[in-house]
């Protein structure tokens, strides 16, 4: 383990490469407000779903309310096993194969989801390589999925840089649009982030200081496909396929749920507006998506498990990682499926809005 010294060493030149660098958010908008019947199903999860050693929360401390929400439609929550035949592709993001592994620190929602029926399959792509070379990683792992054809749907849940990097597949790839029906977005990287816009080699090196991230595999692009910059005239240039649907998930946590090696960024950030330690609340919209619901939880606690990283820095570094993802990510799932079935059914959606 390497000595603390370095490590705040680290965090030090994070804090001065960054403090020059932050601008102005990007509000890219989204087509629909759910939050008050995204927030009728997560609340029924919560309260029946606290078991397989899942924190335990309430559904007040999870999502954030704010005064614009809209009210709930009232249904009924249907809480039975999936009968969707829904494959949970999960594409992770930045250093995801560095801290431990995809593998290892979503096997806790894996376990959680394939209880309901769901079949959970994490994307091996690189937590250091550009979005358009993880983006064959994703069309690669899509074809290898059996082609049942109606009968299974694919969900592509991409977390922070991974939701950029399925959105490149998208573009990219035909065959990725084709096979798959919805994208849901955790705290994703959409409108890119102020803290890549130093250098990539600045930050890369000043990355290296920290234990557990080793990553090798890629073109060590990753930041710079996070640039701001790039981020937004990626989305000027390449509009979203109309015929899947998107979702969002926005992380904007209290302060004290904010984890110790996310603290400084969160701090820089706040001086623009709300965050979450690595994004702008802002930038994390799929545009023209359907918004979920912003939850109480940091940038890594709202979609990854970084508790059971081998590494015992990055447990220290993430001590504000207990947060009930599984059942926020249960509960987004069966959100899709019923707004899916009720378009096919031709029963109004969500209200919908115009941009922000």
């Amino acid at each position: 383990m390497r000595a603390p010294g370095r490590r705040s060493a680290a965090a030090c030149a994070v804090a001065l490469v960054l403090s020059a660098c932050v601008t102005a958010p990007f509000e890219p908008g989204y087509a629909a407000d759910a939050r008050g019947r995204y927030r009728e199903i997560l609340c029924a999860v919560l309260e029946s779903r606290n078991d397989g050693g899942q924190p335990s929360a309430s559904c007040d401390e999870t999502l954030i309310s704010l005064n614009d929400e809209r009210k709930a439609f009232g249904a009924p929550v249907d809480l039975s096993p999936s009968r969707g035949a829904v494959t949970v592709m999960y594409v992770p993001g930045l250093w995801s194969d560095c801290v431990g592994g995809a593998d290892i620190t979503t096997a806790g929602m894996k376990d959680y989801l394939a209880r309901l029926g769901y079949h959970f399959q994490p994307v091996r792509v690189s937590g250091a390589a550009s979005s358009a070379w993880n983006a064959r990683r994703i069309r690669d792992a899509v074809l290898q999925i059996p082609d049942g054809g109606q009968t299974r749907h694919i969900v592509v849940v991409g977390h922070s840089k991974g939701v950029i990097d399925t959105l490149e597949a998208l573009i990219r790839y035909p065959q990725v649009r084709e096979r798959v029906t919805a994208v849901i977005s955790l705290a994703g990287a959409v409108g890119g982030s102020p803290l890549a816009d130093p250098p990539p080699a600045e930050l890369l090196q000043v990355s290296s200081l920290i234990p557990g991230v080793e990553c090798q595999e890629g073109d060590r692009g990753a930041i710079a496909s996070l640039s701001r910059g790039t981020r937004q005239r990626w989305l000027s240039r390449h509009p979203l396929p109309l015929e899947l649907n998107y979702y969002s998930v926005v992380a904007r946590p209290e302060p004290w749920r904010v984890s110790l090696a996310l603290r400084v960024p969160y701090e820089l950030l706040g001086g623009i507006g709300r965050n979450d330690g690595n994004l702008l609340v802002g930038d994390q919209v799929i545009p023209g998506s359907t918004l979920l619901a912003y939850v109480n939880a940091d940038h890594w606690a709202v979609g990854i498990d970084l508790g059971a990283s081998p590494y015992q820095a990055v447990r220290a570094a993430a001590d504000r990682n207990d947060f009930p993802r599984a059942q926020m990510l249960e509960a987004a799932l069966r959100f899709v499926e019923e707004d899916l079935r009720l378009a096919l059914d031709g029963e109004p959606g969500p209200d919908r809005l115009p941009a922000l």
